[in-house]
């Protein structure tokens, strides 16, 4: 098993992140498996997108918070937010390329004229930097990548 029985649910969600990265899913595509966007019902979703959840919905349940939820593996540091959206989860891009990301505003002393981004997170949305190309990679990019690398809305047509 890759959860024992009196683990947390944090411990259960890091055994089970670790699972699908070792089985070869991308960090991003194991954390939009974890913790999908609200895609049910949701008629202004890309459908290719959306045959992305529901493809995968039928391999696990989600996990559905509340959480905000910060992941690494060396080469790209993110995070994401439940649907649900009751975690705050703000950030600030600087000038020097820091991102500082925190439950509320002001947790570290940075400059206004220093910041080029205020942000938040929003439920079911994430933030990606990719460490190797020096970048910050939008949520859209990240999901329309990951959710047109196999044709998952032909795979449900054939179920």
């Amino acid at each position: 098993p890759i959860s024992y029985e009196g683990q947390s649910d944090t411990a259960c969600f890091d055994n089970a992140l670790e699972f699908l990265t070792q089985g070869g899913y991308s960090l991003a595509h194991a954390m939009m498996m974890l913790i999908p966007e609200a895609w049910a019902g949701n008629k202004l979703m890309d459908q290719d997108r959306k045959a992305f959840y529901e493809y995968h919905a039928a391999l696990m349940e989600p996990w559905d918070g509340p959480a905000a939820v910060a992941f690494t593996d060396g080469r790209q540091i993110g995070a994401t937010l439940d649907r649900n959206g009751l975690r705050p989860a703000r950030y600030i891009v600087t000038d020097d390329d820091r991102v500082i990301m925190a439950s509320e505003a002001g947790v570290l002393p940075v400059p206004e004229e220093r910041i080029v981004k205020k942000w938040r997170l929003q439920p079911g949305r994430m933030l990606l930097i990719d460490l190797e190309k020096g970048r910050i990679v939008s949520d859209e990019e990240i999901k329309s990548e990951i959710a047109t690398r196999h044709p998952y809305k032909s795979w449900l047509a054939n179920t």
